[in-house]
């Protein structure tokens, strides 16, 4: 028994081996700054300012409700949140692996013999009482356990960071599809109000026509220009209403249940730093994540090379058993066994090579994917900081171009009221200001949608902190 002892002990303690991850050839970020088109519009905020709180910035009460109604209703946030309970409880499940198993398996058992065979004995009914108590523990020689059980870790943050990720990229679409939605109502406006000049311009034609002082032509002409204009806000509205839908279902709501009034205030952007170094990215949640996975693909290896070597069993197993109630805890009565048990596999047909080099590949697999995230969202923040540059750029040009257009309609048709001109020039004029004036619109529009792009590009202010405090110190430990 003493010498059993000592040699459980002896197994317990030599169960302190364990796997590490392998050095991992990060990719190295430029020290450069991202390029940036215009560098005279700088701001004030730095980039370290992005946090969570980023749909403040647009000052629109509307879109604050709307993000928070959607990342507390949305599903497929709910359905990343349940994944991260999932990997929590196979980490503890993992975590249970290092520690004993004991179990008792109480049982009464009544028989009969055969009073015929020989050697028959004296009693031929026998009872048997029965409480056995039995610990089991397989020695950690090689760290595969511990091994198993920091890849289950792993999966739990890759899982939070990938909760982060889902919430990320329902917050900026439904910024981008309320905005968009916004836009579309300054437009609708804009056709709205074309609509009313060119209804006014027909019934003054109709009145020239019953005068004398115009044609039927060009009453024929500023009818097609009013169901023009009629024909486009039908299809701007339809427009609308679908992004409408979109919310809905964004924010976890019935398309029946959401509504959202129309605007015509303009809108508030804010202003993006510029002179922002490559690595801040890494406040990305989706590369975190593709980080995790690196690391816990690396751990695969160690734990695959560990079916190499042998494994230790310890077996214990103790309690009492006896014939009567009476006699059952009698001294007599007790039963105990100590067992070791190692097992080596001589031959498999070169399985566990396989699975060596399977998981070898998995790592090279998961390096190439971190290495593929990280350029993508390189690539990510430097387009949205050139369309934001070149929107600022065509705005400007559009902004122009609708004071001197509107200027030219306006003078066209006062042109025509005079008679110097037919009303082909004013029809032209018309809708050249509105042309000009939607697509400023629409380049607004994209200088908005851009801006949500460098939010999700930037990761949105992520920085980890909902990360269990376990995960988060491993994390520092990598």
């Amino acid at each position: 028994m003493k010498h059993s002892a000592i040699l459980l002990v002896a197994a317990w303690v030599s169960g302190g081996c364990s796997i590490t991850a392998q050095p991992t050839a990060t990719l190295v970020l430029s020290n450069a700054s991202f390029r940036h088109v215009d560098e005279t519009q700088r701001s004030p905020v730095q980039p370290a300012a992005l946090d969570e709180t980023w749909p403040a910035l647009f000052a629109d009460p509307t879109l604050t409700r709307l993000i928070d109604t959607a990342l507390t209703g949305n599903f497929d946030i709910a359905s990343a949140s349940a994944r991260v309970l999932q990997a929590r409880a196979l980490l503890q499940s993992s975590e249970a692996n290092l520690a004993p198993t004991v179990g008792v398996d109480p049982a009464f058992s009544r028989n009969r013999v055969s009073g015929t065979v020989d050697d028959a004995l004296p009693k031929r009914m026998l009872r048997t009482w029965s409480v056995p108590v039995e610990a089991r523990y397989e020695v950690d020689l090689w760290g595969r356990l511990r091994g198993e059980s920091d890849v289950a870790r792993q999966r739990t943050l890759t899982a939070q960071a990938d909760v982060a990720v889902v919430r990320l990229n329902v917050a900026t679409d439904v910024a981008n599809d309320y905005l968009t939605l916004r836009y579309l109502d300054l437009d609708s406006a804009e056709l709205r109000r074309s609509i009313a000049l060119r209804q006014t311009a027909l019934d003054l034609i109709e009145r020239r026509v019953k005068a004398g002082a115009s044609s039927d032509l060009d009453k024929l002409r500023a009818s097609t220009e009013l169901s023009t204009a009629v024909a486009e806000l039908a299809e701007s509205e339809r427009k609308r209403e679908n992004l409408v839908d979109a919310l809905a279902v964004l924010t976890g709501q019935s398309v029946a249940d959401l509504h959202i009034e129309a605007q015509s205030s303009a809108l508030i952007l804010p202003l993006v730093p510029v002179g922002m170094p490559a690595t801040i990215i890494d406040q990305r949640p989706d590369l975190y994540a593709a980080k995790r996975r690196l690391d816990a693909a690396s751990l695969q290896i160690g734990i695959a090379e560990t079916a190499f070597l042998p494994s230790l069993t310890l077996t214990a197993s103790g309690g009492f058993a006896s014939r009567d109630l009476s006699s059952f805890l009698d001294r007599n009565s007790s039963v105990w066994g100590l067992a070791i048990s190692a097992a080596e596999t001589l031959f498999d047909g070169g399985k566990r090579q396989a699975i060596v080099q399977s998981a070898q590949a998995e790592r090279m697999i998961a390096d190439a994917n971190y290495k593929a995230v990280t350029l993508e969202a390189l690539r990510q923040v430097q387009d949205a900081l050139n369309d934001l540059a070149s929107q600022r750029r065509q705005i400007l040009s559009y902004e122009e171009a609708a004071f001197t257009s509107a200027q030219a309609s306006r003078l066209s048709r006062s042109r025509y009221e005079h008679g110097y001109v037919s009303y082909f020039e004013v029809v032209d004029a018309d809708r050249d200001a509105l042309n000009i004036e939607r697509q400023l619109i629409r380049s607004r529009q994209a200088q908005a949608a851009a801006t949500i792009a460098l939010v999700r590009a930037l990761g949105g202010g992520w920085n980890g902190a909902d990360l269990t405090p376990a995960a988060s110190q491993l994390a520092q430990s990598r």
